[in-house]
């Protein structure tokens, strides 16, 4: 994987995929347990189309990891991505992803909205988490501090997937010793500062009013965090934003109803036209 030295002193590592003179789309993972590998399939329809770029946030994967819970906000992942985009000579591009990747674009449109062309939130949750997730975390946190990661991985998937999801991957145990080895880049004290901040985060809905470029929300029905109602609330407080249901899906509708998810997508692409090329501006 390619990586880049910014010059916060973060290194970020990224996956790439797709045509090199594209319009690219940066495609962020979730929290807790996720890298980008695990979005790499979402876009694989439009590697004809598209420069797909695939960061590791801090914390994730191979990127830099630190052991205080202030140093992996929002607005620090989004320093990062912004000060690696510069690097790749990107001024602006298309932003999503998938439960924290897709708030921190949300995040990235509001703050930065010269670099953001339009937003896919899959789940994306500009929201306090609720009261039982954080429940949830202080019961299982132990197990980060024993150094018990892979307990840890198989009762945060069960969480947001499901029972079935989880022994789907572990049918596949190359793939899920590979997601699960690469927990071990943690120590347990950065693994606990990520989650730390991951349920101690704070509502900032209302900021998403201020979006002004083409939005698509996409909600699973059976999502317990976001809730449908909650999406709904996101999709209606950005002007214009269009809304996607899929019924029956979970958090990570993108995984459990693949197809469906790309189809939205595609739709997305083509009716806001978002993938053209961008007029030059002329020089000063």
């Amino acid at each position: 994987m390619p990586e880049a030295s910014l010059p916060n002193g973060v290194t970020l590592h990224w996956r790439e995929a797709g045509r090199a003179d594209g319009p690219v789309v940066v495609w962020i993972h979730g929290g807790s347990i996720e890298d980008s590998s695990f979005m790499v399939p979402d876009l694989e329809p439009f590697f004809d189309r598209v420069r797909a770029l695939f960061p590791d946030t801090r914390g994730h994967g191979l990127s830099s990891k630190f052991e205080r819970p202030e140093d992996y906000t929002y607005r620090k992942k989004l320093e990062d991505v912004l000060l690696w985009l510069d690097a790749l000579g990107i001024p602006n591009a298309v932003w999503g992803g998938a439960s924290m990747g897709a708030a921190l674009s949300l995040l990235a449109a509001v703050e930065a909205p010269d670099r953001v062309r339009a937003v896919v939130s899959i789940s994306g949750p500009p929201y306090e988490p609720i009261e039982e997730d954080k429940r949830w975390w202080r019961a299982h946190r132990h197990l980060v501090e024993a150094g018990r990661f892979e307990e840890y991985f198989d009762a945060n998937v069960r969480l947001r997937m499901g029972e079935d999801a989880l022994a789907r991957l572990k049918s596949r145990p190359e793939r899920y010793a590979e997601i699960t080895g690469r927990l071990r880049n943690h120590s347990a004290a950065s693994l606990l500062a990520v989650l730390d901040e991951t349920y101690s985060r704070t509502h900032w809905l209302e900021e998403c009013a201020r979006i002004r470029c083409p939005v698509l929300v996409i909600a699973g029905s059976e999502d317990t965090f976001p809730t449908l109602d909650m999406s709904r609330r996101v999709a209606g407080t950005i002007p214009n934003a269009r809304l996607h249901v899929v019924q029956g899906g979970p958090h990570f509708p993108n995984r459990s109803h693949r197809a469906e998810v790309q189809g939205a997508i595609a739709r997305f692409f083509d009716e806001t036209a978002v993938l053209r090329p961008q007029p030059t501006k002329p020089s000063a």
